[in-house]
């Protein structure tokens, strides 16, 4: 009983922050593994049953809470930063293309450059480093460049299915993987975020269901398969005039790409105005 307990606590929290899709296919192989196991040990005492069960509960409560570590930008926080009001989606992105264009190369390269009085190059220097290290699932692919001496890290940022569309059959879920520039000086930092593409999961689902004789239920139509694509920005809406993807799903990607943008700008100044942490273990 108190295993289902806490699993019903744990998907809850999953689906408010929009983490049970990211997951699924980790946990669907955990059971059915558990299942396989399960089958082996059928014919052995309880007890051993009972051991096997907890052992492979702890390691599905590790990953979900390890994928929970690794989560930067969460639903709650991209419908807060995202206000298209009365507009329509196309509207939005038609709007914001104004102001935000693509570079020479087809990708949207945003910079700041902000001030912090007070704190050394290499200050700031470390609370960055610290900040990507805890929040990356694997420091050392997520951190690309990193050199203190020259003031410069480069981060590889996963945002996984900022938007999502559903139309007839298939359905999108767009994730993406900016590249995020820190340059360094003193009392100065630069932070560029650079999109290049949109890495999108296309789903399609053409089943249908028709009543056979004896009440059950048949299956028509080639049932769910999924396509991973990558959709260049020039090639998708509000930059494209002969667009080569759905209008509203590009629209929706790009207005919460640059909502991603503004989440992690401001994400970043709070850590650099916390102070540095420091030991004091003086042995």
């Amino acid at each position: 009983m108190l295993f289902f307990i806490v699993l019903l606590i744990i998907t809850t929290h999953l689906l408010q922050q929009g983490l049970l899709e990211n997951i699924y296919n980790k946990i669907r192989l955990i059971n059915l593994f558990f299942v396989h196991l399960n089958t082996k040990i059928h014919h052995t005492n309880s007890k051993l049953q009972v051991n096997m069960k907890k052992i492979i509960f702890i390691m599905l409560l590790g990953l979900v809470c390890n994928t929970i570590n690794a989560q930067i930008v969460t639903k709650q926080e991209l419908e807060e930063y995202t206000n298209i009001g009365d507009m329509s989606w196309s509207a939005k992105a038609k709007e914001l293309s104004n102001e935000y264009k693509l570079n020479e190369l087809g990708e949207l390269s945003l910079s700041v450059i902000k001030e912090y009085k007070g704190q050394s190059k290499s200050q700031l220097y470390r609370k960055i480093i610290d900040w990507v290290i805890s929040m990356s699932s694997d420091a050392k692919s997520a951190i690309q460049v990193s050199n203190e001496e020259e003031g410069t890290i480069i981060a590889r940022c996963y945002l996984p299915n900022i938007a999502k569309r559903t139309m007839g059959d298939n359905s999108y879920r767009v994730s993406i993987r900016p590249l995020i520039k820190f340059d360094f000086k003193e009392e100065r930092i630069r932070m560029t975020y650079t999109l290049q593409n949109y890495e999108v999961l296309k789903i399609n689902d053409d089943s249908g269901y028709v009543i056979m004789f004896g009440g059950s239920f048949g299956v028509t139509g080639n049932g769910v398969t999924k396509d991973t694509q990558i959709w260049a920005l020039s090639d998708c809406f509000p930059f494209a005039e002969n667009r080569q993807h759905p209008k509203v799903t590009s629209s929706r990607a790009f207005v919460y790409s640059l909502s991603c943008y503004k989440i992690l700008v401001d994400k970043i100044d709070t850590v650099l105005k916390k102070p540095l942490q420091t030991s004091d273990d003086d042995w």
